[in-house]
């Protein structure tokens, strides 16, 4: 069981998907969303994340007051189907991991995978851009702006280390490393399937004095939250969403690094494939019994409607009679008053007159 409280749980929604926050808390989404909806938890708007991802505003909700009877401090627990899910997941990158070579972390720059290297060229020409218009803008000009662009730190070039490794180590083992931009988002290719993955420093929430706050750790500042402050320990993520229980986040510690991590790393982004292919085949299943579902509801419509519209005919028939009925007892009650007819009727003699009508009526009687 895990305690958190309203607010926590407000900003955590509004910083991560729904579907790998629920992962994180060991639930589903739809549980998790459940659980916002009874405390009055806001939750994004649909296209919230491509818009953040995109670089575009965002208009976020506040958090309106608790409502009444319910408490401040969520409880949440894990599902036994989640727990029993994941640690199969745990156990699978486990032995994976133990198939995959270890790969070693460069000391240096050299022999980069061609994505990373391709990173420091991007940082070494915006570098030299931004140099050059910083010499070429006039001393007096108030309005300028832009800064030099900072060198790399030890920790952007750590993590460019490290991510070459992984890469590396993964294609090794058969994946494809298909792109990867300086934020440390990488796409990547296993078994036919695509998925992406993060490589990043771990941060956490700063509650310490302005002036204590670590400064000048990388030479992105701006692609990390302000209000978070680095670890020291890089967070590999598989940002897909793979299904329930399967093992996507691994992060460094003290006691294990980025060159201990690698091999679990790789083999369970070697495993993201099998997973995304069974979680494709799941929908493909999930649309098939949908679709015989919507069949076999339009055959039951078909056959009701049809039901109907067989009585209909019926009672239709039925009054069909009713009126043949009828129309033999007037036709009798004429016959047997033949001095009541003309001698010409509707351009017909009396005669014809009464053979057509019997056989207008024979025609009109169902049982006829």
């Amino acid at each position: 069981m895990k305690e958190i409280s309203r607010e926590e749980l407000f900003e955590l929604v509004w910083r991560k998907p729904m579907t790998r926050l629920a992962e994180e808390f060991g639930l589903s989404d739809q549980g998790l969303s459940k659980i916002c909806t009874r405390h009055a938890i806001p939750k994004p708007p649909p296209g919230y994340w491509a818009k953040l991802e995109a670089g575009k505003e965002v208009e976020r909700r506040k958090l309106p007051p608790c409502p009444a009877g319910t408490a401040s401090i969520i409880r949440i627990t894990q599902s036994g189907q989640f727990q029993r899910k994941s640690r199969e997941g745990r156990k699978r990158v486990e032995e994976a991991a133990v198939n995959v070579t270890k790969t070693s972390i460069p000391g240096t720059l050299r022999n980069l995978h061609p994505i990373v290297a391709a990173w420091v060229d991007e940082h070494r020409k915006e570098q030299v851009e931004l140099r050059a218009r910083f010499r070429a803008h006039r001393p007096d000009d108030l309005w300028w702006g832009e800064e030099e662009l900072a060198d790399l730190t030890e920790r952007d070039l750590y993590r460019f280390r490290v991510t070459s490794a992984l890469l590396k180590g993964f294609e090794t083992q058969g994946g494809r490393a298909l792109e990867g931009s300086i934020r440390g988002k990488l796409k990547l290719e296993v078994y036919g399937e695509k998925f992406e993955v993060s490589v990043v420093e771990k941060m956490y929430q700063f509650h310490g004095r302005p002036s204590d706050e670590p400064k000048g750790w990388t030479a992105y500042p701006y692609h990390h939250n302000s209000a978070l402050a680095p670890t020291g320990y890089l967070r590999f993520t598989i940002t897909t969403y793979l299904g329930t229980g399967v093992k996507k986040e691994w992060v460094e510690t003290n006691k294990l690094n980025g060159e201990a991590l690698l091999p679990s790393v790789i083999a369970g982004l070697m495993l993201a494939g099998p997973a995304l292919a069974a979680r494709r085949e799941e929908f493909a299943e999930r649309d098939r019994r949908i679709e015989a579902e919507r069949i076999a509801e339009e055959e039951r419509r078909r056959l009701v409607q049809f039901e109907q519209e067989k009585w209909r005919r019926f009672r239709d028939r039925a009054k069909d009679w009713e009126e043949a009925q009828r129309l033999r007892s007037f036709l009798a009650a004429i016959e047997a008053n033949p001095r009541g007819l003309a001698e010409e009727i509707d351009g017909m003699s009396a005669a014809d007159w009464l053979q057509w009508a019997h056989r207008k009526i024979e025609e009109f009687d169902p049982l006829g």
